[in-house]
């Protein structure tokens, strides 16, 4: 659902065993380089399973703390991702017939 690879869920499990965590912290846990462990992070945060939060520093720039979201919220968006999935499949499984139809019609006629 969300073609997340063995080292996406390892960073995953990492963040969700912290309240949060930086890059570095993330990275060094999961024995990863930082723009891996970056690549990851953003799979996570576009999936909606990881919230990203920028933190400023005192003496200029900024930096990202990493969480989990909650559980439930996980939970739910997965319900909605199901049921997305499975209402494509139904209409696909409508539609099947009348396109099989319609691409033998158009063989015949070329």
């Amino acid at each position: 659902m969300y073609n997340l690879k063995p080292v996406d869920l390892a960073v995953f499990y990492e963040v969700a065993k912290r309240e949060s965590a930086t890059l570095d912290q993330i990275s060094e846990a999961v024995e990863r380089d930082r723009s891996s462990t970056h690549r990851c992070l953003a799979k996570l945060v576009s999936a909606g399973l990881v919230q990203k939060q920028s933190r400023a520093l005192k003496g200029g720039g900024y930096y990202h703390l990493y969480s989990v979201v909650e559980p439930s919220k996980i939970k739910e968006q997965a319900r909605q991702r199901v049921d997305e999935i499975t209402k494509s499949l139904e209409d696909l499984v409508e539609r099947f017939e009348n396109d099989f139809n319609l691409h033998l019609k158009s063989k015949r006629q070329a």
